[in-house]
């Protein structure tokens, strides 16, 4: 019935906003309208907070067929990492300490989290930076928008509008350990009758720098658009396709020196023959399979008044296979078996953990403004049908038939209402004033069991009211300065309400809540000159961090800290020189991240001997450092342009120590480190097919050996004594990649 609704939907909004237009927009229009669909959630030039705007030309120039967190790393307060080390395979992002499921993200205005993890897996949709005209990114609680609540940064993605003129572009980039890119685009431009049509499709294929971190990834995307000079309507669709090799087990100091695989070791998958030789299972991988449909409308309805309105449709389809080698058949729920009079309890297992979900989300957006008084409404919509299953395609020791045997089934489902409303007063010239009202009401349900056969029956409903305000000076042409207050509050994930469903957590997971305090100065020089400082204190209640641990599939296992808090300065430069021959673009984040009268709790057992488990006990630290926060993130680049063919480019990035967990233990803790990069690019003269642009890079440009992501846990055991255990994600070494571009 839902896809019924949904198709009902699609057919309604296209009939009520299409209208035939006599003569295609000018340009000038087309550029309002497109801006008209995200303008609900981003912040405009006045907006108190603090955030970046990053254009299609940047982001052309920064992609070597690596994920969106890759190219985003040269932003403050940004720190990325990889599993397979290139970039290519599983990547991820933390933005002032907080990890991707505490960032929002848009897709020209509607939500792309997950609902149930709250995070964008951006491998799921490989090469989407192709496809994108323009990023913002808004640093602390940011202005209200769709979906998930920003508690560390919110990101909008902005799909490419149509072009004026018919194009055409084809890409190849080759590069290190077996990374082939290919990509090809169409587009009719906006045509006589307003119509236009955009189609772009790539493939990405590679070896990875970590053994097993193969990726083979597909993507499509399609734009239907209808264009007057008062209107907008674009139906659009994205398809990913992702096969990726399981990365996320990491590798201990000792285990990068393995004899055959040194750095580049990964256990996914291995296990030994009855003769003891070591062996790999083949299909160790992640797979998933995306489909986005959108329909957006952006229509002026007079002068004052614009409205933007949307729905959306995503499915997903995936699931991980694992080999498990000496496995209980009880851990699946199976009874023992017994063959040719002998009884194993125990079999090496291939299993697969799999999901299904459909995402329905609906939205609208009404701007209404005068010459000082600026009026945003929004509202939105969404329900999430996840279900969670898992299968057993081979069993070694099975006396039954070969059909795959599911052990487990759980069902959740995830609806959210959500208004606000904005308001820009200009009082003056120099003054105004930013107002923010937002409330979120989100239910969330759970049946079934898991995967250790436990009940996971759970209801739960969360109100949220998250009121910002804020206000804007602009001393002169040049200077301004701002200041904000918000409030943001957020639900947990389901991986953590899981573990209070089935009794396994001490503590309970909780909501959390912040107070996002922000004080901003920015100067914009007539000759190009941008330098920008903020302030911010974030203060936590029930804050939601990593406990340094993963589960078996990789998730990020998480826990409440009562009170905590997050504060630092943002200093960021861009400044032309040399008669704007070279641009020097710097930024820097100094904090302190810190969690008050900290209370650590181990799993305990009995003895190395037998580990028989007695429960948690628990620890107090103190004052402790937040895990994965480091106090000095820093990217600096310097830019030579001396014509409009030709630009070379070398970038910094300095990450400071981290620690795994959050006990302030230097053992597990991750080193400093630094990266460089060198890329250029070279436009060929046009000539009769068109127009050829090579670009090259060269990663990690001096060759060095570091870590930039890791997992740690405790064990603790009644003699007093502790075990840790600590995995690292290596980063690949000098790489290079080198794309040739064709556009016609």
């Amino acid at each position: 019935m839902k896809k019924v609704f949904l198709l009902f939907m699609l057919i309604y909004i296209s009939a009520a906003g299409y209208q035939l237009g006599a003569m295609s927009p000018d340009s000038l229009s087309h550029i309002e309208l497109e801006e008209v669909i995200v303008s609900g959630t981003r912040a405009g030039a006045n907006t108190p907070v603090s955030y970046s705007n990053i254009s299609m030309s940047e982001i052309r120039r920064d992609n070597a067929a690596r994920n969106i967190p890759a190219i985003l790393q040269t932003t403050p307060s940004l720190v990325s990492f990889t599993e397979d080390g290139l970039g290519v395979g599983n990547t991820y992002l933390r933005i002032r300490g907080t990890d991707a499921t505490r960032i929002n993200v848009t897709l020209n205005g509607m939500p792309l989290n997950n609902p149930e993890s709250q995070e964008v897996f951006w491998v799921n949709l490989p090469d989407l930076s192709n496809s994108l005209q323009n990023i913002q990114i808004q640093r602390g609680v940011g202005t209200s928008t769709n979906g998930s609540a920003a508690f560390g940064a919110s990101i909008s993605l902005q799909t490419t509008g149509a072009r004026s003129e018919s194009y055409g572009e084809t890409s190849t980039a080759v590069g290190s350990y077996g990374t082939f890119s290919s990509s090809s685009a169409v587009g009719t431009g906006i045509l006589d009758n307003g119509l236009s049509f955009d189609a772009r499709f790539s493939r990405v294929i590679g070896e990875g720098y970590i053994r097993n971190g193969t990726v083979d990834h597909t993507n499509f995307y399609a734009a239907l658009s209808h264009y007057t000079d008062k209107q907008l309507l674009r139906l659009s669709y994205i398809k990913g396709i992702q096969h990726t090799g399981i990365t996320w087990e990491g590798v201990s100091e000792e285990q990068m020196k393995d004899y055959e695989y040194g750095r580049r070791y990964n256990p996914a998958g291995e296990y030994y023959d009855e003769a003891g030789n070591r062996l790999y299972y083949d299909n160790e991988t992640d797979n998933y399979y995306s489909d986005i449909i959108q329909l957006v409308l952006s229509r002026e309805i007079n002068r004052k008044l614009s409205l933007n309105a949307g729905i959306s449709y995503n499915y997903g389809y995936g699931y991980y296979e694992n080999y498990r080698e000496d496995r209980k058949f009880s851990e699946f729920g199976l009874d023992d078996q017994i063959i040719d009079g002998i009884t194993y309890s125990r079999s090496d297992f291939v299993r697969r953990k799999m999901l299904e979900n459909d995402f329905y989300v609906a939205n609208l957006g009404l701007n209404y403004s005068l010459s000082s008084f600026k009026l945003t409404f929004g509202g939105m919509y969404s329900y999430y049908d996840g279900n969670h299953f898992g299968r057993l395609p081979w069993i070694k020791n099975w006396v039954g038939d070969e059909s795959e045997i599911e052990w487990y089934r759980n069902i959740g489902t995830k609806s959210e209402f959500n208004i606000f409303s904005k308001v820009d007063y200009q009082i003056n010239d120099r003054l105004s004033l930013f107002g923010d009202l937002q409330f979120r009401r989100v239910i969330y349900k759970l049946s079934g069991t898991d995967d250790d056969m436990k009940d996971l029956t759970g209801d739960f409903i969360y109100n949220f009211f998250n009121p910002k305000a804020g206000i804007n000076y602009n001393l002169n042409s040049s200077n301004r300065i701002f200041a904000s207050l918000a409030i943001g509050q957020r639900e947990p994930l389901r991986a953590d309400l899981k573990d209070g469903i089935k009794g396994e957590s001490v503590n309970p997971i909780k909501p959390e809540r912040m107070i996002d305090y922000e004080l901003g100065y920015h100067f914009t020089g007539k000759n190009g000159v941008n330098l920008g400082a903020n302030l911010y204190y974030m203060d936590y209640h029930n804050q939601m961090v990593q406990t340094g641990k993963l589960n078996d599939v990789g998730y990020k296992l998480m826990e409440n800290v009562e009170n905590s808090y997050r504060t630092g300065l943002e200093l960021e430069a861009a400044v032309p020189f040399w008669n704007n021959k070279f641009l020097l673009d710097a930024n820097i984040t100094l904090s302190r991240n810190m969690i008050k009268n900290y209370v650590a709790w181990f799993d305990h057992y009995d003895n190395q001997d037998n580990w028989n488990w007695e429960g948690q006990i628990s620890k107090e630290y103190g004052n402790t450092n937040i895990s994965f926060s480091p106090d000095i993130i820093s990217a600096a680049s310097i830019t030579w342009q001396p014509a409009d063919i030709f630009y070379l480019n070398l970038m910094g990035k300095y990450v400071g120590k981290q620690y795994m967990d959050n006990t302030s233990d230097d053992a597990k803790s991750i080193d400093a480190y630094f990266v460089c990069n060198l890329s250029a690019g070279y436009t060929f003269k046009k000539i009769s097919i068109g127009t050829f642009n090579l670009q090259v890079y060269m990663n990690n440009l001096f060759n060095k050996e570091y870590v930039a992501n890791g997992w740690a846990a405790t064990d603790t055991f009644s003699d007093g004594s502790s075990i840790n255990w600590i995995g690292y994600y290596p980063q690949a070494t000098r790489n290079y990649m080198a794309r040739l571009t064709l556009s016609f």
